[in-house]
């Protein structure tokens, strides 16, 4: 933030042109060029209790000059004196609004943007939202925006409604949180929800398996198969290794390799055959005859009318599945 004090420059440019333009009557009975005076005045009250260390002074002089004669310059200082008289949430939004005022050529819009990030880090931002509702206030005083800082910790936001009614809402909001703050109206009642005819108990869905017991028989026989031809193969190999041991030459050493490749390849083909059919028994076949009989009621037999034992093995070294379904 500058710490020069405050120029006269805006005082000095209303007071000009309060000489150069025609005097004109107000509501209140001051004429134009009366409140550019006036303005003129504050502005310059303002300058001097800056100078002077009177912060609090110069940032209600500084409005007072506004109100007399809306323009921007006067919110940029006032922002400023309340920034250094440690009023945290009345600066932040007085440098907000300086910044919805002043011309994007305004000397002062950087300093003011750079200082309300740095308040807006340690407040809590109001957004608040009142359709239809007058006179809103934040913790008892009147706002002007719909978006407002204040210090963190609880707040009451309220508002007037057209029939003297008001609305009510305590918030809570940490540093730098933005929060948004919804104000209804008392009694305007939400419409009663349409009714909606009860929807009738949907069928149960097909059961996803689908597949015939007849696939585990078949995969159980061929694993069967397999372990039959593994267990002939293992002890064929162990005959071999028999003959090498009494015999040990190049030709017996490779008939003992190949017959042990043989034992292993069929091993892994049982134990392959011997998981595909656990795994269609278990996710993928239908045991209680649904799908054979092509029931779709969704009603299931009674289970000691359907059910079936699966049990089967491959033998010492091969994957053992025993269930009931």
């Amino acid at each position: 933030m500058h710490t020069r004090p405050v120029v006269l420059g805006a005082a000095l440019v209303v007071t000009a042109a309060a000489m150069t333009r025609p005097a004109h009557a107000q509501a209140d009975g001051a004429t134009t060029d009366d409140r550019k005076k006036q303005a003129g005045k504050d502005f310059a009250d303002g300058d001097r209790a800056f100078k002077a260390g009177d912060f609090r002074g110069a940032a209600e002089a500084y409005e007072r000059a506004y109100k007399r004669l809306p323009h921007h310059s006067a919110l940029w200082n006032a922002a400023r004196s309340w920034h250094r008289a440690g009023d945290l949430p009345r600066a932040a939004n007085l440098y907000a609004r300086y910044l919805d005022e002043a011309p994007a050529s305004a000397r002062d819009r950087n300093n003011a943007q750079k200082a309300l990030t740095e308040l807006a880090a340690r407040l809590g931002h109001l957004q608040i939202h009142a359709a239809g509702l007058a006179g809103v206030k934040v913790d008892g005083d009147p706002v002007s925006t719909s978006e407002v800082y204040v210090t963190p910790g609880a707040h009451v936001v309220e508002g007037q409604a057209s029939d003297g009614h008001t609305a009510r809402q305590s918030q809570n909001v940490e540093p730098g949180d933005t929060v948004s703050v919804a104000l209804v109206a008392p009694g305007g009642d939400a419409p009663a929800p349409t009714p909606t005819a009860a929807a009738p108990p949907s069928a149960v869905p097909p059961s996803s398996r689908t597949w015939s017991p007849i696939v585990v028989y078949f995969g159980g026989a061929v694993t069967l198969a397999l372990a039959g031809v593994t267990v002939w193969s293992g002890v064929d190999t162990l005959g071999q290794k028999d003959t090498f041991d009494k015999n040990p030459t190049r030709q017996n050493l490779d008939t003992g390799l190949q017959s042990q490749t043989r034992t292993n390849s069929l091993i892994a083909a049982t134990a392959a055959v011997g998981i595909l059919t656990g795994v269609a028994a278990v996710f993928l076949v239908d045991w209680h005859g649904g799908h054979a009989s092509g029931a779709t009621d969704g009603a299931a037999p009674p289970k000691d009318a359907t059910s079936r034992a699966l049990r089967w093995g491959v033998g010492p070294g091969s994957v053992v599945l025993q269930g009931e379904f």
